[in-house]
């Protein structure tokens, strides 16, 4: 299980791991904790694949708020992630080929985004995902490959109700997935909770349903 956001969310996610995996209400799995080296901006250049000329409420914005200093490596990462860092693991440890990916907010885009390439992930959680980054591109992609012949993917998604804008897309992006048919989707609203705190419930509740 490959987690983005290990600074913040490594600890947090081996220890539910160990403890569900242990009592045999998941399959146990090792967990790979992915951190960004410099957060602030390198976050953002690894986990999106363009650079936004929308926010997430909606506001049109211009290169002073995305640009290459902050967005749009996502390209880089992800050859990184299939050619490097996930074989290594596999060689390193005894995996058995069931991939699962966690991505919250910019992560949970990636993982969106992934679902247009190739990848080798069985299970993808996208907590709160910020689908609106550019207008929703992934969105678009997905209507793009919609008779694509993929191998079945578990896709769990959850999110909140602010804002309107991001609600309205990640609800857009839904719509789409219930119509691939190579999609297995369970899905999650969290009114009255923030972009942060869903993450916990939505991760425990997740991994029940897609990694039993």
């Amino acid at each position: 299980m490959y987690v983005f956001d290990a600074e913040w969310r490594f600890n947090l996610t081996r220890h539910i791991l160990f403890d569900q995996g242990a009592n045999g209400v998941i399959q146990q799995a090792i967990v790979v904790g992915i951190p960004h080296v410099e957060v602030e901006n390198k976050r953002g250049v690894d986990l999106t694949f363009s650079q936004s000329r929308m926010e997430y409420d909606g506001e049109v914005v211009d290169s002073t708020r995305y640009n290459s200093g902050n967005s749009g490596g996502a390209a880089k990462f992800y050859q990184y992630l299939l050619t490097e860092l996930i074989p290594q693991v596999n060689e390193a440890y005894p995996t058995n080929g069931h991939e699962t990916l966690i991505g919250h907010s910019f992560g949970g885009y990636f993982g969106s985004y992934l679902l247009s390439l190739e990848h080798p992930f069985e299970v993808i959680h996208m907590y709160d995902p910020s689908i609106w980054f550019s207008d929703g591109e992934v969105i678009d992609r997905l209507k793009g490959i919609r008779e694509k012949n993929n191998s079945l993917v578990k896709v769990h998604i959850t999110y909140q109700d602010k804002t309107k804008f991001h609600m309205d897309k990640v609800e857009e992006f839904i719509g789409e997935l219930e119509e691939l048919d190579w999609i297995q989707l369970t899905k999650g609203f969290y009114p009255g909770f923030t972009h942060n705190s869903l993450f916990l419930d939505s991760f425990y509740q997740g991994i029940k349903l897609t990694n039993k």
